[in-house]
């Protein structure tokens, strides 16, 4: 996930998001942005994650491979989803991503079987993943 301008097609959504990952998460660290601090706060909200003497914990029920409070920098988050959970937790960053104003890409949803728009289609068909937040 990130913020950014809107790609034209998944290539180019591919290499914005490697782009920025390389130079925030892989290198300088920087402090999230306001919308990407925004969009991590509602996930946490929906996935909280304890704080205890060893750092951030993850619970039972979090769909994260590791945790999400810690996987931003700048303009972009990253994150790795349990392939048990990957269909439901998609779907429900995908909303809370376009409700921010960001853009987000799964590089496996044919192989997860997610059916989710691409944020490089048109604006106006409804967001798949908007579902998720309503249950």
């Amino acid at each position: 996930m990130w913020e950014g301008p809107l790609p034209s097609d998944r290539d180019e959504a591919v290499r914005d998001f490697y782009d920025l990952a390389r130079q925030h998460l892989l290198n300088d660290g920087t402090l999230p942005t306001r919308a990407v601090r925004a969009f991590v706060a509602d996930v946490l909200e929906i996935w909280p994650e304890p704080v205890g003497d060893r750092g951030v914990g993850l619970r039972a029920s979090s769909p994260f491979v590791w945790p999400a409070s810690t996987s931003a920098s700048g303009p972009v988050w990253r994150c790795q989803v349990k392939d048990t959970r990957a269909a439901t937790a998609t779907h429900v960053i995908a909303a809370i991503a376009e409700r921010h104003g960001l853009n987000w890409n799964d590089p496996q949803p044919a192989a997860r079987r997610i059916d989710l728009r691409p944020v490089w289609e048109a604006a106006e068909a409804p967001l798949y993943a908007d579902v998720a937040l309503t249950v």
